[in-house]
């Protein structure tokens, strides 16, 4: 019984212990961040914890990240599929092949595309870039200015 107390206070000693006597030395060459106990890089391009969102920069990278991948595939499938239509000679079941491949990586180019210009518009909306309203175009100058959709009568319906 004895035994297992003893353990358990040397194994409890142990796990404790051991923060209260390790020191945090980061390595000598780049930058780090040691304020935290733990030895965090900086300057390595990826978005600070202190900034205003950082996850949704992370995500919105990844994403682009992500379709560029996409679209660089899908033009790549329909590169190799115009070359398997011209090495066809003639046999129409690898024609049939290569244009059903031309169709479908047409249509992945188009997703990726429209994918790119829908989380652009979701994040230029989620970052404040747009507030909807109306354009004013200033004739003399040729400057296009923003106007806010208002409340004109005060009772919270717009328009």
């Amino acid at each position: 019984m004895t035994k297992k107390i003893l353990f358990s206070l040397i194994l409890a000693l142990g796990i404790f212990g051991v923060n209260f006597v390790l020191a945090v030395t980061c390595p000598s060459e780049g930058s780090w961040d040691s304020s935290s106990g733990v030895c965090i890089p900086t300057g390595t391009g990826l978005p600070s914890p202190s900034s205003s969102d950082p996850v949704a920069t992370v995500l919105e990278n990844v994403m682009q990240w992500l379709l560029a991948v996409i679209g660089v595939v899908g033009i790549i499938a329909f590169v190799i599929s115009g070359v398997q239509y011209l090495m066809a000679a003639g046999d129409q079941n690898i024609i049939e092949t290569a244009k059903r491949n031309m169709k479908w990586s047409i249509v992945g180019i188009v997703v990726a595309l429209s994918g790119l210009i829908i989380l652009n518009f979701i994040f230029n909306i989620m970052d404040g870039g747009y507030s909807g309203g109306s354009y004013d175009y200033d004739y003399d100058s040729g400057d296009v200015e923003m106007r806010p959709i208002t409340d004109p009568y005060g009772d919270g319906v717009i328009g």
